[in-house]
């Protein structure tokens, strides 16, 4: 049996993304924004899927990011593909936008996903080396957020890696800010999705 063809798409952040996967990338396309992402997504599904050579008839499964993220953002993301689900009759799953930044994270050790929320707020989520969470994505004073990993040597990534960095330097604890984007991304989503189908 061949692999499932996976369309994944993210919006909850300041970016849109999309992404056709099957056993790997077959195309995708990532357009950082701010807002604007209602109007983007469909045609940039579009243009993925055209470049894939593939329709939307070939899709076997979805995957989307439920947040944490721009409540409007996310909501383009989730009714766009809860509608080409309902459409194409086909299943739609949805994971943890701080999970598949995760994935995008270089680092052998543990990580700790940071999204600035504002007033102090951050959004994070620890995982370990394999990129298992440790828990869920909670809403943390910065403080909070460290104690999510409980070790040295971890790595922090997202809007609020640099806050995250300042609070554990003035605590005499050293972390490293990984070079990763401060958004998820549909290449690592649809691979998640395609390990979770197996």
């Amino acid at each position: 049996m061949s692999a499932p063809l996976i369309l994944a798409c993210d919006t909850t952040q300041g970016a849109c993304s999309v992404a056709a996967y099957r056993g790997g990338v077959l195309a995708e396309e990532l357009t950082p924004m701010r807002k604007g992402h209602a109007e983007a997504l469909i045609p940039m599904m579009e243009r993925v899927m055209a470049d894939a050579k593939l329709t939307m008839r070939d899709i076997d499964r979805l995957a989307v990011t439920h947040g944490p993220g721009t409540f409007t953002g996310t909501r383009v993301g989730l009714s766009a593909m809860r509608g080409l689900a309902l459409a194409l009759n086909k299943p739609l799953k949805a994971y943890g936008s701080l999970h598949v930044m995760a994935l995008a994270a270089a680092h052998d050790g543990p990580v700790l996903v940071g999204v600035d929320a504002r007033r102090d707020i951050i959004y994070a989520q620890g995982f370990d080396a394999s990129r298992t969470p440790f828990g869920a994505a909670q809403a943390l004073m910065g403080d909070a957020a460290l104690a999510l990993v409980g070790e040295d040597g971890f790595g922090v990534l997202g809007s609020g890696a640099p806050l995250l960095r300042d609070l554990a330097a003035a605590q005499g604890a050293g972390v490293s800010v990984l070079d990763a984007p401060d958004w998820p991304q549909a290449a690592h989503l649809a691979a998640l999705a395609a390990a979770d189908a197996d």
